[in-house]
């Protein structure tokens, strides 16, 4: 679906006349009819591309023709229409001589003297016209000619001129030299009933050479009484290209010798343009969408279109930037939060290149808070820099200053260092008020405003929505789905599981029923080990997957205890019942809740701040207790993903020696020994990252020095190359 776009053609009909060209047109029509009266005038109509000056000529057009009854015809010429092959004094002069043949005519149907007298004036002047013109592009062929030495591009125009003046000489030959021949027309044409207003509209179009040709003839060629030349242009881009074309120091200086008169299409009336703009925006989202724009929205579209709005300085761009609306917004309405999207696309056309700023600070900051890169404070100062040159207004109601942007894009500040004014932090609660609304400055939905389509690195709402679907309706579902998002990797090397996580914040979390957060709860005790074991290295600057979980997990707990005590107790049982993740539910989910509680080491937090009550963790590790004893859950125990973790939780859960008889058990075989030792290591880093093995991880379970000389005689047995390394290890630690 798209709403009709606007092509941005010259307003014809009054009723679409929004700023009163209709008005204006019928109060200078009767001052050009007067000029077309007497000695001739060349005025100029002058305003910026895209201000109105063709609309208001096409209503002009409907106002002169009127005036014909008294003998005024009005005649329109794009000179920039008219290539290199064409004689421009013939489309200048022939219109009038065609004009002139057709008075012929008429005045031959009607008796009497005096119309036989008039008819043989008109018809004298239509063929000096006919013979000035092909006379005068001779004379201008050669000074074109001459001028091409040092004028590029008028040696074709001369060639141009020289050939049609040759053609048209041989039809109608004349003994009569054109300053003559311009004379006679002057006398002749002061004495007939007759005036001509040539519009020459679009002179800001042309080349260079072709602007100096066409003033040229307007001013020197063709200044006859009764012909008034509307010269229609933009005055900056005119000027600019007779300085080009003439190398004078002063286009605009020249130009004042040519027209002797101007008028200057008004600006707008104040907010006229941003009026414009606010009630089409509304139509649009209105048949984008079939609902009304209306409240906190409603409000919001006019705080952006009286701030960004305040940049629109013709209707052309007001045009521009609605259609850049109804071409883009109908194909992402369920993906963008309409007024930033309006508010960009202003932005857009007033500013071009902040708009381009502020696509690349949206991209890099989106990864910044997916966690999926970092950013040096050097490129921080270099994009700083860049908005104060865009932005360097210190009026905090400008639209030209940094002030501007706070309330739409997160982490500006106008701070006086450089790299102080992007990339700040912000409030958790902003960025999930930012995605809630898909606002500009939601890292989940900023690429839709851009591109059509959602970050690579972020999940689509209806994907990650079909997630919270399944924890309500099928958590064995939604058990195999976590677990596939864990083995697909990002371009930044992260999982899509950390992005589901990260995705379940506070905020998010607040908004499911009990169902859907036994669900995710249920689901992350049935494929947290997959995850520990595809997570694998070390994360040194980046939190764990399983912190992430564990943090996912109380956030859940808490929200469930607001809903349901019940429903959380029989979620928190099954989960140390029936969870799959034996690994992560005893190694860190249940043994941080025993350290929580104080029943584990000696920082326990407050009641009011437990996720769950002590009853439902005495429940639960009392379950525990029975499983990590079974037989088949002690035989999963070599192949656990983090088995250093899970005999530390089993120690802490248990509170006797089970933990410590398995591994001695396991130890009696050089290759369970070994084994054990590597599991045991920790890391460090410095230049690199190390992986020592300390005495006191050790000796929790194994006597140390027992640890020493059992190594020490397997030096050089099967195991050599692996007790190399352990040796070194421990050494590392010591060190």
């Amino acid at each position: 679906m798209t709403t009709d776009l606007d092509s941005d053609r010259a307003l014809e009909d009054e009723e679409n006349d929004q700023f009163g060209f209709v008005g204006m047109a019928k109060r200078l029509a009767p001052s050009i009819v007067q000029a077309a009266k007497g000695d001739g005038m060349v005025i100029g109509l002058e305003g910026r591309w895209g201000s109105g000056k063709t609309s208001l000529l096409n209503f002009l057009r409907v106002e002169l023709d009127s005036e014909q009854a008294e003998g005024i015809y009005t005649i329109t010429i794009a000179p920039w229409l008219n290539g290199d092959s064409s004689s421009l004094v013939s489309s200048l002069l022939e219109p009038m001589a065609a004009i002139l043949k057709n008075r012929e005519k008429e005045l031959e149907e009607v008796d009497g003297e005096q119309w036989n007298v008039t008819k043989d004036k008109v018809a004298e002047v239509s063929r000096l016209l006919r013979s000035y013109g092909p006379k005068t592009a001779r004379r201008l062929a050669s000074v074109a000619n001459v001028a091409g030495y040092f004028i590029p591009g008028t040696q074709v125009l001369g060639n141009a001129l020289e050939a049609g003046a040759e053609a048209a000489e041989a039809i109608q030959p004349s003994e009569l030299t054109p300053s003559e021949i311009k004379q006679e027309l002057v006398h002749k044409i002061q004495d007939l009933d007759v005036g001509f207003i040539v519009i020459l509209d679009d002179l800001d179009r042309l080349e260079p050479e072709q602007a100096i040709e066409v003033v040229r003839l307007v001013r020197s060629v063709a200044d006859f009484p009764k012909v008034v030349y509307l010269m229609c242009y933009d005055r900056e881009v005119l000027s600019h290209a007779l300085k080009t074309g003439l190398q004078v120091e002063d286009g605009d200086l020249y130009l004042q010798k040519i027209v002797q008169l101007t008028f200057n299409i008004p600006l707008p009336e104040p907010f006229d343009l941003r009026t414009q703009f606010f009630d089409e925006a509304k139509e649009v989202y209105t048949k984008a969408t079939g609902n009304p724009a209306e409240g906190a929205l409603l409000d919001d579209l006019r705080s952006a279109v009286d701030r960004e709005g305040g940049g629109l300085s013709t209707p052309r761009e007001v045009k521009l930037a609605l259609n850049s609306v109804r071409f883009v917004f109908p194909q992402v309405k369920d993906d963008v939060y309409f007024p930033d999207f309006c508010r960009l696309h202003l932005i857009k056309t007033t500013h071009y290149q902040l708009y381009k700023w502020l696509e690349r600070y949206l991209s890099i900051r989106s990864v910044l808070v997916t966690g999926d890169a970092n950013v040096s404070k050097d490129e921080k100062a270099g994009m700083g820099e860049e908005l104060k040159v865009l932005l360097p207004s210190e009026d905090a109601l400008s639209g030209r200053s940094i002030h501007s942007l706070d309330r739409f894009i997160p982490g500006i500040s106008n701070a006086d260092a450089a790299a102080g004014r992007v990339f700040n932090s912000i409030k958790s609660s902003s960025v999930s008020e930012a995605i809630g609304l898909k606002r500009l400055g939601s890292p989940l939905h900023y690429r839709f405003y851009f591109a059509l389509t959602g970050p690579k690195t972020v999940m689509r709402d209806q994907d990650f929505n079909s997630l919270l679907d399944l924890a309500r309706d099928d958590v064995d579902h939604l058990t195999t789905r976590f677990a596939e998002e864990v083995r697909k990797r990002r371009t930044s090397g992260k999982t899509w599981f950390e992005h589901v996580l990260d995705r379940l914040d506070d905020e998010c979390i607040a908004t499911l029923n009990e169902e859907q957060l036994s669900g995710i709860l249920q689901a992350l005790s049935g494929m947290m080990d997959v995850a520990i074991k595809e997570d694998g290295a070390i994360r040194v600057f980046s939190r764990s997957i399983d912190a992430t979980a564990n943090a996912v997990a109380k956030s859940c707990l808490s929200q469930l205890r607001e809903l349901s005590l019940e429903k959380q107790a029989e979620t928190v049982c099954s989960m140390a019942r029936d969870g799959r993740a034996i690994n992560w539910l005893v190694g860190y989910f249940f043994r941080s809740q025993l350290f929580r509680h104080g029943r584990v080491g000696d920082e326990a937090d407050s009641p009011e701040r437990w996720v769950m009550s002590d009853e439902v963790l005495t429940d639960a590790i009392a379950i525990l207790n029975a499983r990590v004893a079974m037989p088949e859950t002690k035989a999963l125990i070599p192949n656990l993903p983090d088995l250093s973790a899970y005999l530390y939780g089993w120690l802490n859960i248990t509170k006797d020696n089970q933990a410590v008889d398995w591994v001695r058990e396991y130890s009696r075989a050089d290759e369970g020994f070994i084994d054990i030792l590597n599991r045991l290591r920790g890391w460090a880093m410095s230049d690199r990252v190390y992986y020592p093995l300390s005495e006191k991880a050790v000796s929790i379970f194994l006597d140390w020095d027992y640890v020493i000389t059992r190594l020490e005689s397997m030096k050089g047995g099967e195991y050599a190359d692996q007790v190399a390394e352990l040796q070194v290890a421990i050494e590392q630690a010591r060190d």
